[in-house]
Parts: C-alpha cells; sequence; structure tokens
C-alpha cells in the first residue's frame, strides 16, 4: 500500500473554532472530571446531544481526553496561556503528517492549498475538507488570544447582518420614502435659493402720489408675511 492510499484511509479531526475556545475557557475555569455529550452540550449550548457527541471523537484525537472522556494531563496544559503553544506544537506532531506541515507551515497563507490537500488526502468532500483545514490553521496559529479575534468577528458580522429599520412615516401615513423625497427637495430649494430681479417702468409723467403708491403695493405684496 502506498502512502498515498495509507493517507486517504485517514481522517482529521474537525473542530469549529467557536468550539475550541469555548470549551478551553471552560477548561480554564474548571476541569470536568468527565467530557461526555450532555456536558458539551450544557457548556457550548448545542443543539442536540447528537451535534455534541460528534465532537468527542475529535477531541480523543487531539489528546485533550482519554477514552474514557477524562481530560487529560495535555488538556491540562492546553487551557494555560504559558503552555498553550507547547500543547499545539505536540498536537501537530501527533496528529498530521509531515508531508502536511511541510508543504504549509503557515496554513493562513495559502488556506485554499490547505484545503485542496485534506480533500486529496481523504477523499473527503469540500465542506469536511474546510473544516479539516480550517482546525489545522487553529492549531498551526498556536495563539492564546485568538479566541478574541474570533469573537470580534463574530460580532462584527452580526453587525453587518442586522437589517436596517426603515425610518417611520409622518402621521398621515405617508410613506417613508415619499417623506425623505419631500424633505431632500425643501433642502436643494433651501440650498438653490431663489432671487428675483424686478424692473418698474414708470412714465414720466406720473406725479409723486402715483409714484409712492406704486411702492407702497410693492411692499404689501413682496415683502408681506407668509
Amino acid at each position: 500500500m502506498t502512502m498515498a492510499e495509507e493517507s486517504a484511509r485517514r481522517t482529521y479531526p474537525r473542530l469549529p473554532a467557536k468550539n475550541w475556545w469555548a470549551l478551553r475557557e471552560r477548561f480554564r475555569q474548571t476541569v470536568p472530571r468527565l467530557v461526555d455529550a450532555d456536558y458539551l452540550q450544557s457548556v457550548l449550548g448545542l443543539s442536540s446531544t447528537a451535534s455534541a457527541g460528534n465532537l468527542i471523537g475529535p477531541l480523543r484525537t487531539l489528546g485533550l481526553i482519554d477514552d474514557d472522556g477524562r481530560p487529560t494531563e495535555r488538556a491540562q496544559d492546553w487551557r494555560l496561556d504559558d503552555s498553550y503553544e507547547e500543547v499545539c506544537e505536540a498536537i501537530l506532531s501527533d496528529v498530521y503528517p509531515d508531508s502536511l506541515r511541510s508543504a504549509f507551515p503557515d496554513p493562513s497563507a495559502d488556506s485554499t492549498g490547505v484545503t485542496a490537500w485534506f480533500s486529496r488526502n481523504t477523499g473527503s468532500g469540500q465542506g469536511a475538507a474546510s473544516g479539516m483545514a480550517s482546525l489545522y490553521a487553529l492549531i498551526a496559529e498556536a495563539d492564546p488570544a485568538g479566541a478574541a479575534a474570533v469573537a470580534t468577528t463574530g460580532t462584527a458580522a452580526k453587525k453587518k447582518a442586522a437589517p436596517r429599520k426603515a425610518p417611520p412615516g409622518p402621521a398621515s401615513g405617508r410613506p417613508a420614502r415619499a417623506t425623505e423625497a419631500v424633505v431632500e427637495n425643501r433642502q436643494r430649494r433651501a440650498e438653490l435659493g431663489l432671487n428675483i430681479n424686478i424692473q418698474i417702468h414708470i412714465s414720466s409723467d406720473a406725479s409723486a402720489e402715483q409714484i409712492d403708491k406704486i411702492f407702497q403695493s410693492m411692499a404689501e405684496h413682496l415683502y408681506a408675511d407668509d
């Protein structure tokens, strides 16, 4: 059996980044005596016991729990910032082959290539391969501060996806868009302004009384208050 054929029989762990960091934070607070599906569903807020159970295998493969579900010495070190990088290096050495680590020592620089590697060497589809690649990149980064980046990204995504509320229309029930158009038109008129030039031709034989009445009429009609 060739090495490629042997690799094709393998699979690699998948664990969402949010679950990785949430579980580590729980371990930082209190290391449980047992990690089972019920525990994972409770602390990670998962929708079902089945989805929680799917995380047991990856945690065993990563060496964070033993076959009985008890946290290992590696898990004790994994939760601490001072030993986090060392634990990640040990996981990389134990779980991932030299061919992958040599080709992609910095997975973030070529995420497409890393995903293609997992797809080719495990026979997995795009979704599964992408999940394997994401976890490999997270471990290779070996940065205990990565949780903050994940939280920031999630918050930004929620803000971006939040629907914009349309401004309410006036009491008359006029649609909001129509109201905005009216206000905009008024603003434009106010910015442009309006200048009127009036020319008055007065006959040379008009009397002083007639001239006074002309200007009095202008004052009444042009400068009257609204």
